[in-house]
């Protein structure tokens, strides 16, 4: 398959939603600071009282979901202009994105050590919450507006926001603005982290009305100077990133543990026919090899990495774990940690990690790979986009497409082989996957695909890419393919604009995130404490 995403940066200037209605037909709303709603809130950390100045308004001018496309500024009384701001996006399987007006809850003691509102209202930093579209969002006027790069496009309006008041805002340094999610929030998260002030997304910030975006009278769209949506760090978790090769990294990864499951009659899909799943696998799996061949990666000393040792790199990676934890917990805990692993579910200690006398420890991901699809069921084939297929599952088709349809198949099997009447797929256009990328329409895909993906970007490097990155993925999290993560991990390494990059697996951790405040929210008082030195 060949690599369109790559070549999505062409795209740049296309609107890949049409505009509803004319700005000019539109009501206008007010982005001024001065126009945001205020409440005092009356909460603590550990016991001692903090006051909470909470202020919610418009970040955009022409919102198309006015109810959700609004901003929540909290800030404590003992932030200061200095303070970091803690962008919370609120992001579950690119989904849940409506606007939470119960981030801080009045009268509520915080945990100043473990809960990361009552770390950031500690520390006096700013927090913020959003509401923007998402892919779950039902038609306006006809139309699905939450096709991406709506849910991008939306956070970087948000960012703007900040920008344009930075001087009406009482507290808060928006050139220290970390962004953190979990799952689809992680991946989001990792997107803003990875393409701050990208053209791509001018003409939808544009057509919404978000703050510092023109468009000339030659056609072309630009950046006011002060108005960027770049971020400072990022702190994810388990990003379901790389949409558009993450079907293929899965079946890559864990091909070989569903085929032995198929045989022995583990893998228990009851509605869904278990030989077509094994045919999407070995085809979905061929795909990635192409994909990450295509690359011309290296690793951080400069060796090539391809399809035939990419799994020998993501198990030096769970290595660098496995290490760590060693040294900070112990033999005999992380032992005691595999075994209430095991209590919880049918699965046993298959030896994919053993301890050695001299102290030392091996590591078979193979036998990995098959302790976590024991422990929680594989997705079925194809694990992200199947809606128009065989398989009962969640699936991110609903990301993409135009305008006037709900779904659209993202890679290149399900597009070839979906049955559903929709519009799209060969079924109905004709047209196979590689044809239809060849199209204005696939190239709009193929743009939209990009879009939400961290790694397009850090491998493009053109962006103002955020200088630091916590990111983290459990290993015990089979949401998505640990290559997705590997990949991500080397991407931010290796790029020359990210002077942290502190990333990598996570010690037994399942899909979920903030499980460790107290390192993540460290790590960003070190790097505030840098800044001063």
């Amino acid at each position: 398959m060949k690599n369109y995403f790559s070549k999505a940066i062409l795209l740049a200037l296309i609107i890949i939603f049409p505009i509803s209605l004319a700005a000019s037909d539109r009501k206008a709303e007010s982005i001024h600071f001065k126009s945001a709603r205020k409440t005092v809130l009356n909460v603590s950390v550990d016991g001692q009282e903090v006051k909470v100045d909470w202020y919610v308004d418009n970040y955009v001018k022409y919102p198309n979901r006015p109810q959700d496309q609004l901003i929540n500024i909290f800030i404590p009384e003992n932030a200061t202009k200095d303070s970091p701001i803690i962008f919370y996006v609120n992001n579950g399987g690119w989904i849940a994105n409506s606007y939470p007006d119960r981030t801080l809850v009045d009268g509520t003691d915080y945990n100043g050590t473990y809960d990361r509102v009552g770390v950031a209202l500690k520390e006096g930093y700013v927090i913020v919450s959003y509401g923007c579209r998402s892919r779950a969002d039902e038609p306006v006027s006809g139309l699905y507006l939450g096709h991406s790069p709506a849910t991008m496009t939306d956070t970087k309006a948000a960012i703007r926001y900040l920008r344009h008041n930075r001087k009406a805002i009482p507290a808060g340094d928006v050139e220290k603005i970390f962004i953190t999610g979990t799952s689809g929030g992680g991946a989001l998260s990792t997107v803003i982290a990875a393409s701050g002030n990208s053209p791509d997304y001018f003409p939808s910030l544009y057509e919404i009305g978000a703050a510092g975006v023109e468009l000339g009278k030659d056609g072309t769209y630009s950046s006011k100077p002060g108005y960027g949506d770049n971020v400072f760090g990022v702190i994810g978790y388990c990003p379901i990133t790389d949409l558009g090769h993450a079907c293929a990294a899965y079946e890559w990864l864990y091909g070989d543990t569903r085929r032995i499951m198929y045989i022995t009659g583990e893998m228990n899909y009851p509605t869904v026919n278990e030989k077509s799943v094994m045919f999407a696998s070995a085809a979905l799996a061929d795909d990635y090899v192409e994909y990450i061949d295509s690359l011309g990666l290296t690793d951080e000393e400069g060796n090539p990495l391809t399809s035939s040792n990419f799994k020998n790199y993501i198990s030096r990676l769970m290595l660098e774990e496995i290490s760590k934890t060693l040294e900070e917990r112990g033999q005999e805990q992380m032992l005691k940690d595999i075994e209430k692993k095991n209590r919880r579910g049918t699965r046993v200690n298959n030896g994919w990690l053993v301890f050695n006398e001299d102290g030392s420890c091996n590591y078979d991901i193979d036998k990995h790979l098959y302790y976590v699809a024991k422990y929680t069921t594989l997705k079925p084939a194809p694990a992200f986009s199947n809606k128009g297929l065989f398989v009962t599952h969640m699936n991110e088709d609903s990301l993409f497409g135009s305008a006037d349809i709900p779904y659209c198949p993202f890679n290149e099997y399900s597009w070839n082989n979906d049955k559903e009447i929709n519009g799209v797929g060969m079924d109905e256009t004709a047209l196979s996957w590689d044809e239809y990328m060849e199209t204005e329409e696939g190239r709009e895909l193929a743009l939209q695909i990009k879009m939400t993906s961290a790694i397009d970007y850090l491998l493009e490097g053109t962006c103002d890419i955020a200088p630091h990155w916590y990111v983290r993925h459990g290993m015990d999290d089979r949401d998505t393919s640990f290559a997705v993560e590997a990949l991500l991990f080397n991407a931010v390494r290796k790029n020359p604009k990210v002077s942290s990059p502190n990333v990598g697996f996570a010690w037994l951790m399942p899909h979920s995130g903030d499980y460790d405040v107290p390192e993540a929210y460290s790590w960003v008082q070190g790097l505030l404490k840098e800044m001063t030195e």
